[in-house]
């Protein structure tokens, strides 16, 4: 029985790609003067910012942080959209009983915000961010978290994502995963990594669990 549903933030719940990579190219742009190309980006998408920043400088790190931390705090209440049917989902997962958490490379910050302005708070039950592990995904610490709060077994849990970090992490904890089709990483970066279920649609990760039931 599938009865607990954690979901990434960023690609999979919440359209803020665009937002990203531009506050990505305009801080990176700032401090260094060069342009971030798409490999540049499909190195570093996915991963928590300050590894995205070392990527391209480790001295200057810092000043790329805070340049796009303050970047994305002007921009988000109009760059950042709300994948279409994901209302529905939540409200037919919370319906019919499941419990939903978001394990995510964002800070807390940024996800209540998000939460907040698309109204969709009152779906989730727990929240584990970027500050609250000590290991990053892929690494399945945010997992074993969800695992301890929510008391249950790994049989009883699918994580749902859009980046290799986010399916590979659920690989290492033992449980389900499912990828969106709307990420925004090309195929070569699954290579190798084979996700249980590939989401067409949100409503599809409906059909998957009552599946499962």
């Amino acid at each position: 029985m599938i009865n607990h549903v954690l979901f990434d933030f960023d690609g999979t719940l919440i359209d803020t790609n665009e937002l990203i990579i531009c506050a990505l190219k305009e801080s990176v742009k700032s401090v260094l003067g060069k342009e971030v190309t798409h490999d540049d980006l499909m190195a570093v998408l996915g991963k928590y910012l300050d590894e995205q920043m070392k990527y391209f400088d480790e001295e200057k790190h810092e000043k790329m942080v805070q340049l796009y931390k303050e970047y994305y705090r002007a921009h988000q209440d109009t760059m950042v959209k709300k994948f279409s049917g994901i209302d529905e989902l939540l409200m037919n997962l919370k319906q019919s009983g499941r419990k939903i958490a978001i394990t995510s490379a964002k800070g807390r910050g940024g996800i209540m915000h998000g939460l907040e302005l698309f109204n969709i708070k009152q779906y989730i039950d727990f929240i584990v961010s970027a500050y609250d592990v000590e290991n990053n995904k892929p690494h399945p610490e945010s997992v074993y978290k969800a695992l301890d709060f929510f008391k249950c077994d790994k049989e009883n849990m699918i994580l749902v994502g859009d980046s290799p970090y986010d399916i590979q992490c659920g690989i290492n904890a033992d449980i389900k995963t499912a990828l969106v089709s709307w990420t925004i990483f090309s195929p070569e970066k699954f290579e190798g990594i084979r996700p249980d279920y590939i989401l067409q649609k949100p409503s599809d990760l409906i059909e998957i669990v009552k599946v499962k039931i």
